[in-house]
């Protein structure tokens, strides 16, 4: 292991960025070459061991980096994309989350063995999947909208629900367990819970008045929006530990949906800082586990719970929740499959390990091996298998990188008509249906509308068109 953190953090930046090169020039999973990274780098070879090396540094710049993350997913949950999607959306994320909270608390009981007290609170916690692992895999398996939608949504949803749930969970078996306290303790994280929604509802509301009356120059915007971010998250946190994730997921929907165009033009810097802080910060997560842990992954009981969290659980919940629902059966089956965990499960069982640990529950020693075990597996058998199992199912959108051409004239039109005819997607757009007349007589794909618009998102799917 080598001594010096200057070293040690250029590594770290250096293997995550490296994953994300070799994920994109290979066709590959990125987080699970970032995974293999960090173990190849940690706990295979010593080189590096960041949750010692880092110290008390390690728990908040994995928990700040967390927030950012999560914050960027929020920016994209605008409500005008759910529309007709609202129904099977709120009830994964309601219903199909409860179900699968008591089912695979169950399966924490039965077969990995855990106490009723520790199966709850982990099984809160495995609710989530998270934009960290599922946006990149949306990325690479290029899904029709519908299905795309409902995972985006799930997935930053329920990551800040399951942490929550598992503190909740916690508490109240303190609660039950009679400990000096524990009403109050009850009662203060439900307040707290209140508290950082509004929090990052207010701060949310703040910065987008500040920014459409032009009290932040533009060069400005972005570091305002992070420092918020950072200010949102620890203020929460402090309170009530994991209450930031809430908070900062309020904030993101909340200027989402203000539909404020400069927060739009953040976009390339957000989804910069994001895709950086989830390569590195992968791989400080995974090279922090030691062998012991990945030797324990290899008992029987925690291969079980992994295999009926894969093949029981979530088809249950999905199944379940989703049943009236006008999503087809071939959009059941893929979102019954795809249920990556990922950053925030990692960092708040390694949380609830310590802490249970010292409230006298052995069995929780084992959650850090549990949680990777998942963790690993979902990442690694949902990573390979998205793009298969979409095109299987017809929900895949892969093909030639086709081309969208602005305006419709004589020259785009035989340019429209020589890619055609090279099996090129390609779309003709004009805000004029009279110059998008010659274009149609060629039985042409086109679309009528201002191609700069904002409403244009949300009436034209742009992913065909690279």
């Amino acid at each position: 292991m080598l001594d010096s953190l200057l070293f040690q953090l250029m590594l770290v930046g250096l293997l995550g960025v490296g994953a994300q090169w070799v994920a994109w020039r290979f066709r590959l999973p990125a987080i699970v070459i970032m995974s293999i990274a960090g173990l190849m780098a940690g706990p295979i070879f010593g080189l590096i061991e960041p949750e010692q090396d880092f110290g008390p540094l390690y728990d908040p710049i994995i928990s700040l980096a967390v927030a950012i993350i999560l914050f960027e997913g929020s920016l994209n949950l605008d409500f005008k994309e759910v529309r007709g999607l609202g129904r099977p959306v709120f009830r994964i994320v309601t219903v199909g989350a409860f179900i699968s909270w008591i089912f695979g608390s169950f399966a924490a009981h039965y077969v990995a063995g855990l106490s009723w007290a520790v199966a709850f609170v982990i099984g809160g916690l495995f609710i989530v999947t998270g934009p960290t692992v599922i946006l990149p895999l949306l990325r690479q398996a290029k899904l029709k909208p519908r299905p795309a939608k409902i995972l985006k949504w799930e997935g930053i949803i329920v990551d800040p629900i399951g942490a929550l749930l598992a503190v909740f969970a916690f508490e109240f078996i303190v609660f039950l367990m009679g400990a000096e306290g524990s009403i109050s303790a009850l009662i203060t994280f439900f307040l707290a819970s209140i508290f950082a929604v509004i929090l990052g509802y207010g701060l949310g509301k703040g910065v987008g008045w500040m920014f459409e009356t032009g009290y932040v120059p533009e060069f400005l915007k972005s570091p305002v929006v992070l420092a918020t971010v950072l200010a949102c998250f620890t203020i929460a946190d402090e309170i009530t530990h994991e209450t930031g994730l809430l908070s900062v997921t309020a904030m993101g929907m909340t200027l989402a949906n203000m539909h404020i165009s400069s927060i739009s033009d953040m976009r390339h810097f957000k989804e910069n800082i994001s895709l950086l802080l989830i390569s590195t910060i992968f791989v400080m997560l995974t090279a922090s586990l030691n062998r012991e842990t990945l030797m324990e992954i290899f008992n029987i009981e925690i291969i079980g719970f992994v295999l009926l969290m894969l093949f029981i659980v979530r088809p249950l919940s999905i199944i379940a929740s989703t049943w009236g629902t006008d999503l087809t059966k071939q959009e059941k089956i893929l979102v019954s499959w795809i249920a990556p965990r990922g950053i925030v499960a990692l960092t708040v069982a390694s949380y609830f390990s310590s802490v249970l640990l010292d409230e006298g529950f052995e069995d929780a020693s084992i959650l850090k091996s549990l949680t990777f075990a998942l963790v690993f597996t979902t990442v690694v058998a949902h990573g390979f298998s998205i793009g298969w199992v979409s095109r299987k199912l017809g929900l895949s959108m892969e093909g030639p990188p086709g081309v969208l051409i602005a305006g419709g004239n004589a020259f785009t039109t035989e340019l429209a008509k020589t890619l055609s005819s090279m099996n090129i997607p390609v779309l003709v757009s004009d805000s004029s249906w009279t110059r998008l007349s010659g274009v149609r007589a060629h039985g042409l794909k086109t679309y009528h509308g201002e191609i700069l618009s904002e409403q244009t998102e949300y009436h034209l799917e742009m992913t065909p068109y690279e």
